[in-house]
């Protein structure tokens, strides 16, 4: 059996020392970096920056839109009355009656309400702001004749000049 044993060893000593001729070695295979999502990530960061600085510039910087100027309404010309005393006719028979006053009151100048429009809200519990009539308000700011008295989610309460308010909600 030794003479077994040692030809054994014998054979494997000489595979050891001797690799299997044929094809060389192949060197280990290196995973490609994946090149396709790294833009995405980077444009979309730019996006969040670039609505996050339209939107919350204007609140950092104290941008004010100034308010817009009252509307003008048309004035009526002023009556004049004359006190002089017309001479007293002779009283005439068979005189045709006198010709018909204007007894009509001149027209009235009816002046409609004027509501502001609320296209928006930008609700922060902080300050929040509103846009109204293309102007971005905040709360005591006035919008024609109203003022913002408060901006809620969904709709802002205005002041008329009277002291009554009124609630729109975004699109009224």
């Amino acid at each position: 059996m030794s003479l077994i044993n040692d030809a054994l060893k014998r054979a494997r000593e000489t595979q050891r020392n001797d690799p299997p001729s044929g094809a060389p070695t192949l060197p280990p295979v290196e995973s490609s970096a994946r090149g396709g999502t790294g833009w995405i990530l980077v444009v979309a960061a730019v996006l969040f920056l670039a609505a996050v600085c339209l939107f919350i510039g204007p609140v950092l910087f104290g941008h004010k839109v100034p308010p817009a100027a009252p509307a003008k309404t048309p004035e009526m010309p002023a009556m004049t009355t004359t006190t002089e005393a017309a001479p007293v006719p002779a009283p005439v028979t068979n005189a045709l009656p006198p010709p018909a006053t204007n007894t009509n009151p001149p027209p009235m100048v009816v002046v409609t309400e004027q509501l502001p429009k609320v296209q928006g809200i930008i609700f922060n519990a902080a300050r929040p702001l509103a846009i109204v009539n293309g102007q971005t308000v905040n709360v005591g700011d006035r919008v024609g004749d109203f003022q913002v008295r408060q901006i809620l989610k969904s709709s802002v309460i205005f002041q008329r000049p009277d002291g009554s308010q009124k609630t729109l909600g975004i699109g009224e």
